[in-house]
């Protein structure tokens, strides 16, 4: 049992491609007390990213093909679920933040939460006090600000890979509908929104420097038109206009 959140069982969920520099350093912050287990799940890196995980005392899966981030999470998910977790707390390899926020939740944990979101917004500027690159911060804050304002999501941000998703939210959600990419990190809050889960948020921190995974320019354009159009699809959905796979269960 986790010892230091003993009343739920807490799996880690470490989401990796191409994270072989980092492991090790990553490894050791864990802090295994946090978690009953902790879960590998390469997603058919190029690297030796497998093999050199398969050194450390954690549960290594490496996908046969590459699923991509949003495939690789969902098959964490009902891999962690179905061991026996009550929660499965997101963790990237690329070790951009710390691997422990989940003792942070747990007054959430206690209280049942659906969705527990790590957001380098609250109370803070990520930009000023963690480094964050301007354009990330303006272009995160900025959709951020909209999503919350237009659809009365009272979340700082809606664009992290740091989540703890609950045994309950996972089953009750069209999860399989969701996007195999990025997308998924978006579409997923907007989704407990919509079902009306139980949801809230708490402040982590990012470092942007040394070795990092995160999605390029390009990819972060066709992430930003990707939000653009699933608000349009939450919008009709929720008035009735049009029912989107993605809130229909």
């Amino acid at each position: 049992m986790s010892k230091n959140i003993p009343d739920k069982k807490i799996y880690a969920m470490v989401i990796s491609y191409n994270s072989s520099p980092v492991l090790q350093e990553l490894y050791q912050r864990i802090d295994k007390e946090n978690f009953d287990k902790v879960y590998f799940f390469d997603d058919n890196s190029p690297d030796d990213s497998a093999e050199k995980a398969k050194k450390f005392d954690w549960i290594v899966i490496k996908n046969e093909k590459n699923l991509g981030h949003g495939g690789n999470l969902k098959k964490a998910l009902k891999t962690v679920f179905e061991d026996g977790a009550d929660y499965g707390v997101e963790i990237h390899a690329d070790n951009q933040y710390s691997p422990n926020e989940v003792i942070k939740a747990k007054d959430m944990i206690d209280d049942n939460f659906d969705l527990i979101i790590g957001s380098r917004f609250k109370n803070k500027n990520p930009h000023k006090q963690d480094g964050m690159p301007f354009m990330r911060y303006f272009t995160n804050k900025t959709m951020s600000l909209i999503t919350s304002g237009l659809f009365g999501i009272n979340l700082t941000e809606f664009h992290t890979g740091c989540k703890i998703f609950s045994k309950d939210f996972f089953y009750s959600i069209p999860i399989k509908n969701t996007s195999d990419n990025y997308l998924f990190s978006f579409e997923i809050i907007l989704q407990a929104a919509y079902f009306k889960k139980k949801y809230g948020e708490i402040s982590i921190s990012s470092s942007y420097e040394g070795y990092h995974t995160s999605c390029n320019y390009l990819n972060g354009f066709i992430y930003l038109l990707g939000n653009i159009k699933l608000m349009f699809l939450y919008f009709f959905s929720k008035i009735k206009i049009f029912k989107s796979k993605t809130f229909n269960r």
